[in-house]
């Protein structure tokens, strides 16, 4: 048993769309469709894809739920908290910059602890809260990956002042996983590079003196 996992840097502001695959089965999920539909779809085509999961509902994480809806239809997963996001441009003129188009309500409400099977990979689900009410975090254990949203980033965090966010729960949930996961559990961030929770428990200057 093993995973392929493709991440998939979309849209100006680099969103990770995650494509996450039981290479047993072939069978696979989108994590975050941003933008650049196209070329998740090209990514994509090869596997059985049976969803699409958002880590959370800001527009530049969702902007292609509804076209990758349609090419496969699947059904669309996010946490109940965040579907007044879906429709929140946060900037006038943001979803026409970034590419979006409309985001279909959620099929499937994602919860704390829910288990997301993937052929016979298994994603355990992480409520987040603090970047957004109802970010969620997907932990696949056995392989020793965690994607992260816009919980946590490389030398940072997630921002707190855009809608929907709280210092206080943010504070909350990254004590949480950082309690939770072992140092050598790779992190996918929602944007940028990638990092581990070992090596920002020690050089994350949020973690170290600042939020945490």
């Amino acid at each position: 048993m093993g995973m392929i996992l493709e991440v998939i840097p979309v849209g100006p502001l680099s969103v990770n769309c995650s494509l996450v695959v039981d290479d047993e089965t072939g069978k696979a999920v989108i994590i975050d469709p941003g933008a650049d539909a196209e070329k998740i779809i090209e990514t994509a085509k090869e596997f059985e894809v049976i969803g699409i999961v958002n880590t959370h509902g800001h527009i530049d994480h969702v902007g292609q739920v509804g076209r990758i809806k349609d090419e496969f239809d699947i059904p669309f997963y996010l946490h109940p908290e965040d579907r007044y996001l879906i429709s929140n441009e946060i900037w006038e003129g943001f979803g026409s910059y970034i590419g979006a188009v409309p985001c279909p309500e959620p099929d499937v409400e994602l919860y704390d602890g829910m288990e997301v099977e993937v052929g016979h990979l298994r994603m355990r689900v992480i409520h987040t809260p603090g970047h957004t009410p109802g970010l969620c975090c997907f932990h696949i254990e056995e392989e020793g990956v965690l994607i992260a949203g816009d919980l946590l980033f490389k030398g940072s965090v997630g921002r707190w002042d855009l809608p929907g966010g709280d210092p206080q729960k943010l504070k909350k949930s990254l004590e949480r996983i950082f309690s939770e996961l072992p140092d050598d559990t790779v992190v996918v961030c929602g944007h940028y590079e990638e990092t581990t929770i070992g090596y920002e428990r020690k050089f994350n200057p949020y973690l170290r003196g600042g939020i945490v």
